[in-house]
């Protein structure tokens, strides 16, 4: 038996949906360590999950973030950091852009922000 554990998430702003893989288990005649998942494979597996799920709802943030609260303009990109990010399943890496502050704030004078290491 095969089986394969997917992950489908649906974007509220009504994009396709994006399916990823997450795991994969195969098994061969019945015997009772092969019964359910083994500790390490659930924990591969929750790992996987809440990677794809954080790196999706980082992906979306920062998409929001892209252009300025105040006026919409898109805000540009200075340069990109990595956070890393500590969860139950262990250290994620993320990947945070700094974007310059938008021109319409009076005190905006080319400084940079990261969304994401604010959040």
């Amino acid at each position: 038996m095969r089986v394969r554990v997917q992950v489908v998430i649906e974007s509220e702003t009504g994009e396709g949906e994006i399916i990823q893989e997450v795991a994969r288990l195969e098994r061969t005649a019945l015997q009772p360590e092969q019964l359910g998942l083994t500790l390490a494979e659930a924990k591969s597996l929750l790992e996987s999950v809440q990677q794809t799920m954080v790196t999706q709802q980082v992906n979306e943030y920062i998409a929001q973030c892209r252009s300025c609260p105040h006026c919409g303009k898109a805000r540009g990109r200075k340069g990109k950091h990595e956070i890393v990010y500590r969860t139950l399943f262990g250290k994620l890496e993320l990947e945070s852009p700094r974007l310059y502050e938008c021109a319409c704030q009076q005190e905006a004078s080319r400084r940079s922000v990261s969304p994401l290491a604010e959040l």
